[in-house]
């Protein structure tokens, strides 16, 4: 797992809970959060920002409406370079426009983006030029435009207006100051990629698992959406990290119940088909997501997220490590390897010819169970694969004894 950039992102996103309806709001998390952090933006603001604001700056003052210094009120004009990264837009949202017999003023900033991080725009400035292009005779669309097109480095000739404040409703400062707030938990929770869209969903299990809340996050291109699904990935992994140290602490005070000790868990698509024809698989496949976790000698599956202790040791599926296969799709080379590539080749079509895909092979008293994992990344596969295995050869080092046989019975037994 790779190393996580000590910043913050912040971006401008489409939102949307429970498959309700899109709404516009800043989204911001730093690397050791453990939440998303939503404002969401009022529906009559014409953000500069969503074409690309992932920019991962420091958070910055949320609000320019206060503490406007007397020497901008009284200048006649004042010039503001403004850089923007690979990743981010201007940051400001814009009212005004010839067919409103309005200049081109600023509504609002936005916090840790590259106007606010200048320290010099304020809300109630008039934009008067940019790069050089004179905006005092613009529509509202043909500024919203020329600010989209004006490149990395944008050269602004503001001046404070005083008197248009008053265009600036007092229900919209309160707005600015107390924007509709939430928090995106990702501890344990079910990230997924949706990479044509441009949209990352977040499955969250409520305490009580009577409930569970989506929200589908859609970014404005895929640069950005790959910052924050790399970003979000890298907090999921430091999160369950701690989700394994907390529930075996929690074991070892109860010592005298169980000596279960967790080692590795996170979530997993398994991909499956309701019956097969004469052992061909059919064209539809199924999926269901997964909780799996191993143990020191265990794979254990969850169909929800445990909260508490007895939730943990009470997995919907278990199987013993060192009954365990597991193989990468791509490189089966058992029998039933022509039924996993068409597998494969059904789950992949009309996307990417990754191989995000794993195959675990179980023995039981019930003969052999398979399993067919899916996974957002070839790292993740070689994440879970590798863990499988070293924790498979760890349970048959520690084993002492293996009986097996009911006619034949036989013991074979390993000296220290």
């Amino acid at each position: 797992m790779s190393i996580i950039e000590e910043t913050t992102l912040s971006s401008l996103v489409d939102i949307d809970q429970a498959n309700s309806t899109w709404c516009k709001a800043v989204i911001s998390m730093s690397a050791n959060d453990s939440s998303i952090h939503v404002a969401f933006v009022s529906d009559s603001d014409d953000s500069l920002s969503r074409l690309a604001p992932a920019s991962p700056t420091l958070p910055a003052s949320p609000s320019k409406f206060h503490q406007v210094p007397d020497d901008v009120v009284n200048q006649s004009k004042r010039f503001v370079r403004v850089h923007k990264t690979d990743t981010s837009g201007l940051g400001i949202s814009i009212k005004g426009g010839r067919e409103n017999k309005m200049p081109i003023l600023i509504s609002k900033i936005f916090s840790g983006m590259a106007a606010d991080n200048t320290g010099q725009l304020f809300v109630g400035d008039a934009i008067l030029s940019v790069n050089g292009v004179d905006l005092t005779d613009v529509s509202h669309d043909e500024a919203v435009q020329l600010l989209k097109k004006a490149g990395k480095t944008v050269d602004l000739e503001v001046k404070y207006l005083k008197e248009v404040m008053p265009y600036f409703s007092h229900k919209q400062r309160l707005n600015e100051n107390k924007q509709s707030r939430l928090c995106i938990p990702l501890k344990l929770a079910y990230v997924n990629d949706i990479k044509e869209a441009r949209t990352v969903e977040i499955h969250i299990h409520s305490d009580d698992q009577q409930n569970q809340s989506l929200y589908s996050i859609r970014f404005s291109d895929g640069l950005q959406h790959q910052n924050w699904l790399n970003r979000i990935r890298c907090v999921t992994y430091r999160l369950n990290a701690q989700v394994v140290q907390e529930t075996n602490q929690l074991l070892l005070m109860m010592a005298s119940k169980t000596s279960v000790n967790f080692k590795h868990v996170g979530w997993l698509n398994e991909c499956y088909q309701n019956s097969s024809v004469t052992g061909i698989l059919k064209p539809h496949v199924h999926s269901k997501v997964l909780l799996m976790a191993l143990t020191h000698d265990s794979i254990l599956l969850y169909e929800k997220a445990p909260v508490s202790v007895d939730d943990w040791l009470q997995p919907s599926i278990s199987y013993s490590l060192i009954c365990t296969r597991v193989i990468l799709c791509s490189y089966a080379s058992s029998p039933t390897a022509h039924s996993i590539n068409n597998f494969v080749s059904l789950t992949c079509s009309n996307r990417d010819n990754s191989n995000c895909y794993f195959m675990t092979r179980h023995g039981t008293n019930r003969g052999v169970q398979t399993h067919y994992f899916k996974c957002m990344s070839n790292d993740e596969v070689k994440n879970w694969t590798y863990s499988i295995e070293k924790q498979a050869n760890t349970a048959v080092c520690l084993l002492k004894q293996v009986e097996f046989g009911k006619e034949n019975f036989c013991t074979i037994s390993k000296k220290n």
